[in-house]
Protein backbone atom coordinates (compact mmCIF):
# COMPACT_ATOMS: atom_id res chain seq x y z
CA UNK A 1 0.00 0.00 0.00
CA UNK A 2 2.85 2.35 0.85
CA UNK A 3 4.61 1.69 -2.44
CA UNK A 4 1.43 2.57 -4.36
CA UNK A 5 1.30 5.88 -2.51
CA UNK A 6 4.91 6.68 -3.45
CA UNK A 7 4.26 5.72 -7.09
CA UNK A 8 1.31 8.13 -7.18
CA UNK A 9 3.42 10.91 -5.65
CA UNK A 10 6.21 10.31 -8.18
CA UNK A 11 3.74 10.36 -11.07
CA UNK A 12 2.24 13.61 -9.83
CA UNK A 13 5.70 15.20 -9.52
CA UNK A 14 6.60 13.99 -13.00
CA UNK A 15 3.44 15.53 -14.50
CA UNK A 16 3.99 18.84 -12.68
CA UNK A 17 7.66 18.91 -13.72
CA UNK A 18 6.86 18.23 -17.38
CA UNK A 19 4.19 20.90 -17.56
CA UNK A 20 6.73 23.69 -17.16
CA UNK A 21 9.11 22.40 -19.86
CA UNK A 22 6.69 22.29 -22.79
CA UNK A 23 5.27 25.52 -24.26
CA UNK A 24 1.51 25.76 -24.09
CA UNK A 25 -0.47 26.21 -27.34
CA UNK A 26 -1.34 29.84 -26.45
CA UNK A 27 2.34 30.69 -26.01
CA UNK A 28 3.23 29.07 -29.34
CA UNK A 29 0.51 31.07 -31.10
CA UNK A 30 1.56 34.36 -29.54
CA UNK A 31 5.20 33.79 -30.45
CA UNK A 32 4.43 32.88 -34.05
CA UNK A 33 2.25 35.97 -34.58
CA UNK A 34 4.84 38.52 -33.48
CA UNK A 35 6.11 40.61 -36.35
CA UNK A 36 9.09 42.93 -36.03
CA UNK A 37 8.14 46.57 -36.60
CA UNK A 38 10.57 46.85 -39.51
CA UNK A 39 8.59 44.34 -41.58
CA UNK A 40 5.17 45.97 -41.11
CA UNK A 41 3.97 47.34 -44.42
CA UNK A 42 1.03 49.68 -45.04
CA UNK A 43 -2.24 48.05 -46.07
CA UNK A 44 -1.92 49.94 -49.34
CA UNK A 45 1.56 50.90 -50.47
CA UNK A 46 1.62 54.54 -51.50
CA UNK A 47 4.13 55.25 -54.26
CA UNK A 48 6.96 57.58 -53.35
CA UNK A 49 5.82 58.11 -49.77
CA UNK A 50 7.85 57.03 -46.77
CA UNK A 51 5.85 55.99 -43.75
CA UNK A 52 6.45 56.98 -40.16
CA UNK A 53 6.31 54.48 -37.34
CA UNK A 54 2.78 55.63 -36.45
CA UNK A 55 1.55 55.24 -40.03
CA UNK A 56 3.03 51.75 -40.27
CA UNK A 57 1.38 50.75 -37.01
CA UNK A 58 -1.97 52.13 -38.15
CA UNK A 59 -1.66 50.34 -41.49
CA UNK A 60 -0.78 47.06 -39.80
CA UNK A 61 -3.73 47.29 -37.38
CA UNK A 62 -6.08 48.31 -40.18
CA UNK A 63 -5.00 45.34 -42.28
CA UNK A 64 -5.46 42.99 -39.35
CA UNK A 65 -8.78 44.20 -37.96
CA UNK A 66 -10.57 46.44 -40.49
CA UNK A 67 -9.69 45.54 -44.07
CA UNK A 68 -11.84 42.40 -44.12
CA UNK A 69 -14.96 44.62 -44.04
CA UNK A 70 -13.78 48.10 -45.07
CA UNK A 71 -11.40 46.89 -47.82
CA UNK A 72 -7.67 47.41 -48.31
CA UNK A 73 -8.22 50.91 -49.67
CA UNK A 74 -10.98 51.80 -47.20
CA UNK A 75 -13.75 51.92 -49.79
CA UNK A 76 -16.16 49.71 -47.82
CA UNK A 77 -15.66 46.82 -50.24
CA UNK A 78 -13.79 44.28 -48.13
CA UNK A 79 -14.17 40.54 -48.45
CA UNK A 80 -16.89 40.40 -45.79
CA UNK A 81 -18.69 43.62 -46.82
CA UNK A 82 -21.14 41.81 -49.06
CA UNK A 83 -22.44 39.84 -46.09
CA UNK A 84 -23.23 42.97 -44.07
CA UNK A 85 -26.31 45.16 -44.05
CA UNK A 86 -25.69 48.06 -43.73
CA UNK A 87 -22.46 48.05 -45.71
CA UNK A 88 -19.25 49.27 -44.03
CA UNK A 89 -18.35 52.96 -44.27
CA UNK A 90 -16.31 54.17 -47.26
CA UNK A 91 -13.31 55.97 -45.73
CA UNK A 92 -12.27 57.36 -49.11
CA UNK A 93 -15.43 59.53 -49.25
CA UNK A 94 -13.91 62.78 -48.01
CA UNK A 95 -17.29 64.55 -47.66
CA UNK A 96 -18.62 62.02 -45.14
CA UNK A 97 -15.27 61.72 -43.37
CA UNK A 98 -15.09 65.52 -42.86
CA UNK A 99 -18.36 65.34 -40.92
CA UNK A 100 -16.77 62.95 -38.41
CA UNK A 101 -14.67 64.29 -35.57
CA UNK A 102 -11.56 62.44 -34.43
CA UNK A 103 -13.42 61.69 -31.20
CA UNK A 104 -16.24 59.99 -33.12
CA UNK A 105 -13.76 57.81 -35.03
CA UNK A 106 -11.99 56.85 -31.80
CA UNK A 107 -15.31 56.11 -30.08
CA UNK A 108 -16.45 53.95 -33.01
CA UNK A 109 -13.24 51.91 -32.92
CA UNK A 110 -13.30 51.59 -29.12
CA UNK A 111 -16.99 50.91 -28.57
CA UNK A 112 -18.08 49.54 -31.94
CA UNK A 113 -20.89 50.75 -34.17
CA UNK A 114 -23.50 50.38 -31.47
CA UNK A 115 -21.72 52.95 -29.28
CA UNK A 116 -22.31 55.69 -31.89
CA UNK A 117 -25.81 54.56 -32.94
CA UNK A 118 -24.54 52.94 -36.12
CA UNK A 119 -24.40 49.32 -37.22
CA UNK A 120 -24.20 46.85 -34.32
CA UNK A 121 -22.26 44.59 -36.70
CA UNK A 122 -19.12 46.70 -36.22
CA UNK A 123 -17.29 45.12 -33.27
CA UNK A 124 -15.73 47.09 -30.44
CA UNK A 125 -11.96 46.96 -30.09
CA UNK A 126 -11.65 48.80 -26.77
CA UNK A 127 -10.72 45.56 -24.99
CA UNK A 128 -8.57 44.25 -27.84
CA UNK A 129 -6.41 47.26 -28.64
CA UNK A 130 -4.54 49.64 -26.37
CA UNK A 131 -5.44 53.33 -26.34
CA UNK A 132 -2.30 54.10 -28.35
CA UNK A 133 -3.16 51.45 -30.97
CA UNK A 134 -6.66 52.92 -31.31
CA UNK A 135 -5.10 56.35 -31.93
CA UNK A 136 -2.78 54.90 -34.61
CA UNK A 137 -5.76 53.23 -36.23
CA UNK A 138 -7.94 56.37 -36.08
CA UNK A 139 -5.19 58.43 -37.74
CA UNK A 140 -4.81 55.81 -40.46
CA UNK A 141 -8.57 55.70 -41.09
CA UNK A 142 -8.63 59.50 -41.29
CA UNK A 143 -5.78 59.44 -43.81
CA UNK A 144 -7.77 57.20 -46.18
CA UNK A 145 -10.00 60.13 -47.20
CA UNK A 146 -7.07 62.36 -48.17
CA UNK A 147 -4.88 59.75 -49.88
CA UNK A 148 -7.39 58.62 -52.48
Amino acid sequence: MRSLFFVCILCALFVVGCKGTRPQPEEETRQSVRVPDSTIQPAVALPGKTSSYEERQGAFLYGKYCAVCHGQEGKGDGFNAFNLDPRPRDFSDSASMKRLSDGQIIQTISGGGRSVNKSPLMPSYGWTLSRQQILYLADFVRSRSTDF
